[in-house]
């Protein structure tokens, strides 16, 4: 069985009577559509329309628990404090998750049958029982996220095989979804346009006001993006150190990486990488190389979604 243990997760709680209304107001996501059998993804941003953090929200126990990246539950809680003061809600850094597992395959599948019963059909869809919480991933591929709270489950599945192909495949999974994960590193230097939240449903337009709201939905409705998140094709596997280039005759310039996916080497299939491009680049037919490949162009690829 493929298991990759997600350890780059933490967790907020935000419960109390008031806790899905105070988030209604604070987060981009339609909260009032949450349900207990569907999860949310989202972004939470300050009063400039910078991203502070993305997540992924779920409805547990009556409270509502955000999946982040690690050590930015603290910035999240923060954020929100500063406008919980009138609110009946209580925000934690979380530990009842006490370990998050991708699970990937066929007999991912057959194995979380046996322990949820029925499983999560569609892309954000969930279960929950006394194990924890199970969400199905994106992909081309069956995935699965298990946010797990029982110590007995934690050993079982850390017997299960996991390899370097597993976790390679997860990795370029969420690349191929043009998922792009916020941490310390990264808050508030984005807009959510150049992540592509604007158009892959992490931000609802039609949800009414949230922090950051006015200046997001001005660049959405008024402006015409002069970059924007791409997905590339690579015949060559890329690295933390890899350089990617935006070539127009003599005309260079850099663009950034945010993610790279990549794939098997036995697996036939290219490497995929999460580029900030130009959109002059890309409407231009300008190539796209790295800096250490210049002979070979990458090719951008269909996101799920319109750019």
């Amino acid at each position: 069985m493929n298991v990759i243990n997600l350890d780059n997760y933490q967790f907020v709680r935000a419960s109390g009577p008031d806790s899905k209304q105070f988030l209604q107001g604070q987060l981009s996501c339609n909260m009032e559509s949450l349900k207990i059998n569907s999860s949310l993804t989202g972004a939470l941003c300050n009063i400039k329309g910078r991203v502070v953090s993305d997540f992924q929200v779920a409805l547990i126990d009556d409270d509502c628990l955000l999946r982040t990246t690690s050590k930015i539950a603290d910035v999240i809680i923060q954020t929100l404090a500063k406008y919980a003061v009138f609110s009946k809600v209580e925000l934690s850094n979380d530990k009842s998750v006490l370990q998050v597992f991708g699970l990937i395959g066929p007999e991912s599948v057959n194995y979380l049958q046996e322990k949820f019963g029925v499983l999560p059909e569609y892309p954000g869809n969930c279960v929950n029982n006394e194990l924890g919480t199970l969400i199905r991933s994106p992909g081309t591929v069956a995935r699965f996220e298990f946010w797990c709270k029982d110590e007995a489950m934690i050993t079982e599945i850390a017997n299960q095989t996991v390899s370097g192909h597993a976790s390679n495949q997860w990795q370029h999974e969420d690349v191929r979804a043009g998922i792009v994960h916020i941490d310390t590193t990264r808050s508030e230097d984005y807009t959510p346009q150049l992540l592509n939240y604007d158009i892959s449903g992490v931000i609802d337009f039609n949800k009414g006001c949230y922090t950051g709201q006015e200046v997001i939905a001005r660049m959405f409705y008024r402006g015409k993006p002069k970059k924007r998140l791409y997905l590339l094709a690579s015949d060559n596997p890329l690295n933390s150190e890899s350089k990617l280039l935006q070539l127009n005759a003599d005309d260079i310039k850099p663009a950034e990486i945010l993610s790279i996916g990549n794939s098997a080497e036995d697996s036939g299939e290219p490497s995929l990488v999460l580029a900030i491009l130009d959109t002059e680049a890309v409407e231009g037919d300008w190539k796209f190389a790295l800096s250490d490949h210049s002979e070979s162009f990458l090719q951008i690829q269909s996101l799920p979604y319109s750019v």
